[in-house]
């Protein structure tokens, strides 16, 4: 296992993969009942982590982060050959990423509550800054061409 194998791309997919995987279960939003409910003892917090968020808003993004670290790791670090796709492994690792940035990114911005009762939290904050580290990894991989099987030519189109 040689990490100096490892690309800008590659290192910044992996490690916005493990951040997200560990802000899914930190604190998304929090309601502070501010003394309500708490039986006379004072405020009372009730937070929701990623789970509780929803499949779409964090544990879609969630497993697209780990399944792009695994690719990475997989393909980099212990030399497996993937079967051929019909898209470059460039393109999945930029789809794939824009995805779940475009989801938690969405998630910070809407959040989950139309009432004033529901604060995000500072996981959903990390969350957000990791799916963008996929989308932004995906883009150096996608820039620097870091393809590990070429393009077939289209069908009819004469070899050169």
């Amino acid at each position: 296992m040689d990490l100096k194998k490892l690309t800008l791309s590659d290192k910044v997919i992996a490690g916005s993969g493990i951040v997200l995987f560990v802000a899914y279960f930190l604190p998304w939003f929090k309601i502070d009942f501010g003394g309500f409910g708490g039986g006379g003892f004072g405020n009372t917090t009730v937070t929701l982590n990623g789970g509780d968020v929803g499949f779409l808003w964090a544990t879609l993004p969630m497993l697209i982060g780990l399944v792009l670290t695994g690719l990475v790791v997989a393909t980099k670090l212990f030399d497996v050959k993937m079967p051929t796709l019909p898209v470059p492994m460039s393109q999945l690792y930029l789809g794939l990423g824009s995805l779940a940035a475009l989801l938690v990114v969405l998630k910070l911005l809407i959040g989950e509550d139309p009432s004033e009762l529901v604060d995000r939290s500072y996981g959903l904050v990390l969350a957000a800054l990791a799916a963008l580290g996929l989308a932004a990894g995906g883009f150096l991989k996608f820039k620097d061409g870091d393809d590990d099987v070429p393009l077939p030519p289209p069908p009819g189109a004469a070899p050169f």
